[in-house]
């Protein structure tokens, strides 16, 4: 079965964790890993295709967009928008967390 598609740019950070990059799209709230960047870039891009085929056979996609912060426009034509968010900074919460004794 076909779908109507749209074109959006979303935001993709990569940053290293461990011995594997992240790559982590906030728009959508999820990331994927590789070995490498060109590999995490290529997982998050499988990843996506299944999370949009997923939502499209459940028949969740305006459910799940709109609480992810995504707004529907009408005009010209019907499309989904991604929230339009612009990274500020990068800081560091310092916080208590609770370790056995």
């Amino acid at each position: 079965m076909l779908h109507k598609t749209i074109m959006a740019s979303l935001p993709l950070q990569i940053f290293k964790e461990d011995d594997q990059f992240v790559a982590y799209c906030p728009a959508l709230d999820l990331s994927t890993c590789g070995a490498t960047i060109n590999e995490a870039k290529k997982m998050f891009i499988e990843m996506l295709d299944a999370f949009f085929e997923e939502l499209s056979r459940m028949g969740t996609t305006d459910k799940v967009l709109s609480q992810l912060g995504w707004r529907k426009v009408t005009k010209p034509k019907m499309h989904w928008e991604p929230p339009k968010r612009e990274f500020i900074t990068e800081m560091s919460q310092e916080v208590a967390v609770p370790c056995p004794a």
